[in-house]
């Protein structure tokens, strides 16, 4: 009995031991910095073709008379730069400005966005993003902003492309260099003679290392 007694108490350390789960390490959640996919179903999002009046964002006008507007199709809320039945030949450059922004609580940061173009097939109907250090909310020609080299759609994919669709993915634009608060500018040429519309969504800044 004292030898059955002892094969059993072997039997269930190695049943025991065996059970046991290696060690592994747990991964830190790093969350997304910043994202805005300009919910429709916000309380501030206005009805379509409204001036940009959304979550914080700066519409400001550089010249001519025309802003970015909020635009909702099927749900799917976007901002839209759109030059089209202007009349005359002013030249118009608009932006759109996002919230601060602050980094100095992340690393390795990057910036993706969503843009498209419809029915404007002149390389001089564009838009272009920016970052800024020191942009104070208020005096944007006053700031000094900086280009970032991303993925833009081009004049080469605007034609036909209906309401709402974004063409073109923006890539990995790195922000690592950056720290503290910071703006993106989303800024758009059109005039009477560059008629069509350039649009954006989607944007997000996170840290490379967990693409999420």
């Amino acid at each position: 009995m004292k030898n059955i007694f002892k094969i059993a108490i072997v039997a269930f350390s190695i049943t025991f031991i065996g059970c046991e789960e290696p060690e592994t390490e747990v991964i830190a959640f790093k969350p997304v910095v910043y994202k805005e996919v300009f919910n429709t179903s916000a309380n501030d999002f206005q009805e379509e073709d409204a001036y940009l009046n959304y979550n914080g964002w700066t519409s400001f006008v550089e010249a001519g008379s025309i802003e970015w507007t909020e635009q909702d199709d099927d749900d799917n809320g976007y901002l839209q730069f759109s030059t089209f039945g202007l009349p005359g030949g002013a030249s118009n450059i608009a932006w759109a400005i996002t919230p601060k922004i602050n980094l100095d609580n992340s690393a390795n940061e990057i910036l993706n966005f969503k843009s498209g173009r419809g029915f404007a097939n002149n390389v001089n109907n564009k838009m272009e993003v920016y970052i800024s250090t020191d942009f104070d909310g208020t005096n944007v020609l006053a700031a000094t902003w900086t280009m970032l080299n991303g993925n833009i759609a081009s004049a080469n994919n605007a034609t036909g492309v209906g309401n709402g669709v974004m063409t073109t993915d923006s890539g990995d634009i790195d922000l690592s260099s950056y720290s503290g608060d910071v703006y993106l500018g989303f800024k758009a040429y059109g005039s009477s003679s560059l008629t069509g519309a350039m649009r954006f969504d989607e944007v997000k800044i996170y840290d490379k290392t967990l693409k999420q």
